[in-house]
């Protein structure tokens, strides 16, 4: 007896806490671009006037660069119905991101090293219907010519002397 109705009052709280806000997780995205550029757009639309999170994840096949971009959101104070969203966090991979509310409001970020699976968190509360929409952007190191040069011409002489010491 005393299980079921902890077992109720659970369930009711998972239902009224689902209430209290609106996710947003898209699937792992595919960077376009490469192979030291690499570029992909995002964002959403709120409309219950909760809080949110909003989880993207994007994937990239370059080597480990650095992550630059925005998100931004325009207020609408016009009545009968004002639109705003005010952001309280935003993240890459666990670096927090500067953020400003007002009427702009998002993130302005630069030089987050980044590799591999890339996490974008973006924590809120949205007043109306409100949207926003930004662009993430990964430039990696590409190794120039000269450089493949150099790693070739220092093993043919580390070859030979390797050759000389043996004989």
């Amino acid at each position: 007896m005393k299980l079921k109705s902890i077992l109720a009052a659970g369930l009711m709280a998972a239902a009224a806490g689902g209430a209290m806000a609106n996710n947003y997780a898209p699937a792992v995205v595919a960077m376009a671009g490469g192979p030291s550029n690499w570029t992909v757009p995002f964002g959403t639309s709120h409309t219950d006037g909760l809080s949110f999170i909003d989880t993207y994840t994007f994937s990239y096949s370059g080597l480990p660069g650095t992550a630059q971009g925005f998100f931004a959101n325009f207020a609408n104070f016009s009545p009968p119905s004002p639109t705003m969203l005010n952001f309280s966090w935003a993240d890459i991979n666990g670096v927090p991101l500067p953020i400003f509310n007002g009427f702009v409001s998002g993130s302005v970020f630069f030089g987050i090293p980044v590799n591999g699976l890339i996490t974008l968190t973006i924590i809120g509360n949205d007043i109306g219907h409100a949207s926003y929409a930004g662009t993430l952007d990964i430039t990696s190191a590409v190794p120039e010519p000269a450089t493949y040069g150099m790693l070739l011409g220092g093993l043919a002489l580390m070859g030979l002397v390797a050759r000389r010491r043996k004989s």
